[in-house]
């Protein structure tokens, strides 16, 4: 079933209203998101590259992944992990060449792969030529491609919540303070400001030359990597463009319906994500994806459930978690929100089983396989394109012990889940051949028997082997996947075990998880005469008696299972 994008929000902001039908290929995506640096060495130097991906394409696909998402391969400083950009039409050397880049794209397309890349749209890196010419005192062409006060005789409040980033003071020849978007190194865009103040000169109108020339440089930039056969990108703080925009995001709605009607048009197969948290506001804007993760709506409902993402918080807390002390009601009850107003606008929300950004699902104790499965079942069984961090398909772990690298410490060191992929039991688990470790990007799991590929290829309990299992059920059953409905049907007040139904047409599915320690049961209404289990971690852990009052499922500790009702 098509399904159709209305940006209804257009219409407050003067603009035609757009309708967009998703891409065919978009309903069976399974996106597997790698750090480049980390995934596969290719030429033994001890860094990930573009050609090492290559030679990865089989496995990727073995497992059922049909779309990667990589982070940052462009130019950059390497002050945040790639996401402070120095040219976003070139290749980094570290990963290869531009040929290199369109080469994975072409064989990847071969095996029925697409690829998007990341798209960092509101700032550069301030070593960027852009920004370095912005910096000179004579007005030049990128002059108002970032956001300057004339003069420093007052430094300017961040006059809007919705802002990010702040005012710097620098010694460049020109005289003022310019506004970053994020970390200090970051110069913002310059994408105009919602309602500016007249006042201040720095406030500049949508359609006024420094903004509208940014939009087009943006558009060129999208125009440049699609023309070349990629497949749409992830677009990197994509809300934080328009600066004081309202509450509503009117203003950052209003650029990118500009945006999506330009790009629908000329690559109608093409996607992009958004790292939003805001489906109402993302999916009107256009995106087909919403990531729902650490931040805004996302961490209402993956942070209480999967993990917190700074040391706060009490981890005995977190629903995933073998104390089995976690609640569900404010995360399904927002979840139910999300889903349904996806389903009324058109996308998708996904629920990324971790990023570069947070920890991995190993994380709070979850060690064994069996906790493995049970969490990542759950990103596997919504109603949204799943979305895999590298490794979390082997249960990799979050090596805290690692330092932070490249710009990774912000309020939780990110270097301990961009760690190197692990292959095998070779030399560096197979991720490089270089012989000094001390070259490698970053170290390997020291652990005496740490997860790898080759072993758990072999192993039909592994890890690996239940998602490969898992992903193949949800492709060969459409209640599973994007198409099926998606309703909490467990008791909330009673959070051991969760329970959600999948359904679609005459076909029912019910997902049944208990992570904790101890044994627990559940009930639901009735909806067919028995259960069958079809899934999960142990058959002979999880059982459902059916009867006319409805369907009590008995969970053994550790468990997860999928049963269809009949």
């Amino acid at each position: 079933m098509k399904r159709l994008f209305l940006l209804a929000s257009a219409l407050i902001v003067g603009f035609t209203a757009v309708a967009k039908e998703q891409p065919k290929w978009l309903q069976d995506a399974v996106i597997y998101h790698i750090y480049p640096s980390s995934y596969m060495d290719s030429n033994g130097d001890g860094m990930g590259d573009l050609n090492g991906i290559r030679q990865r394409l089989d496995y990727i696909r073995s497992v059922g992944f049909n779309c990667i998402w990589m982070s940052p391969c462009f130019v950059s400083a390497w002050e945040d992990g790639g996401y402070d950009i120095l040219d976003y039409y070139k290749v980094d050397p570290r990963f290869g060449t531009n040929e290199d880049l369109f080469n994975l794209i072409k064989e990847a397309h071969d095996k029925g792969i697409k690829i998007l890349l990341d798209l960092v749209a509101g700032h550069t890196s301030d070593k960027h030529p852009w920004f370095k010419e912005a910096c000179k005192a004579e007005p030049n062409k990128y002059s108002d491609y970032f956001i300057w006060t004339k003069g420093k005789e007052t430094k300017p409040v961040m006059s809007s919540s919705n802002n990010r980033g702040g005012w710097i003071d620098n010694n460049h020849p020109r005289d003022g303070y310019f506004m970053t978007n994020y970390y200090d190194i970051q110069p913002a865009l310059n994408y105009g400001y919602f309602n500016p103040n007249p006042a201040n000169e720095w406030e500049h109108d949508y359609n006024a030359p420094g903004p509208k020339a940014v939009r087009e440089e943006l558009k060129n930039i999208i125009a440049y990597w699609c023309d070349h056969g990629a497949d749409g990108f992830r677009v990197d703080m994509a809300s934080s463009l328009v600066k004081n925009d309202n509450a509503n995001r009117d203003g950052v709605i209003r650029l990118w319906n500009e945006i999506f009607a330009w790009y629908n048009a000329k690559y109608p197969e093409n996607i992009m994500l958004s790292e939003w948290a805001n489906p109402q506001q993302s999916l009107t804007s256009g995106f087909n994806i919403d990531l729902l993760i650490h931040n805004n709506i996302g961490g209402e409902i993956y942070r209480p459930l999967v993990c917190e993402t700074d040391d706060k918080s009490n981890p005995t807390t977190i629903y995933f978690s073998p104390e089995g002390k976690g609640e569900v009601r404010h995360s399904m009850e927002t979840y139910t929100k999300v889903y349904n107003t996806f389903r009324k606008i058109g996308g998708y929300a996904s629920l990324p089983t971790c990023s570069h950004d947070i920890w991995r699902l190993t994380r709070l104790n979850r060690s064994t396989p069996e906790e493995q499965k049970i969490a990542i079942t759950l990103f596997l069984t919504l109603p949204s394109p799943p979305i895999v961090y590298y490794g979390e398909e082997i249960g990799m772990r979050s090596l805290e012990f690692v330092r932070p690298k490249e710009g990774s410490l912000s309020s939780r060191n990110r270097t301990a889940c961009r760690t190197p992929m692990q292959w095998d039991t070779t030399i560096n688990a197979g991720f490089s051949t270089v012989e000094d470790n001390t070259k490698l990007f970053l170290p390997v799991d020291p652990a005496p028997e740490f997860p790898n590929v080759a072993e758990q290829q072999n192993d039909p309990n592994s890890v690996l082997n239940y998602v490969k299992g898992l992903i193949a059920l949800r492709n060969a059953t459409p209640a599973l996947g994007t198409a099926g409905e998606w309703e909490y049907v467990g008791d909330m007040d009673n959070p051991y075990p969760m329970i959600y139904a999948r359904t679609l047409g005459e076909e029912k599915y019910v997902v049944v998880f208990n992570p904790s320690k101890r044994e627990v049961s559940g009930s639901i209404a009735p909806m067919g005469k028995k259960a069958e289990w079809i899934y999960g971690n142990n058959r002979k852990l999880a059982k459902c008696k059916s009867s006319k009052e409805g369907h009590t499922f008995a969970m053994k500790p550790f468990s997860v299972a999928i049963f269809q009702i009949k």
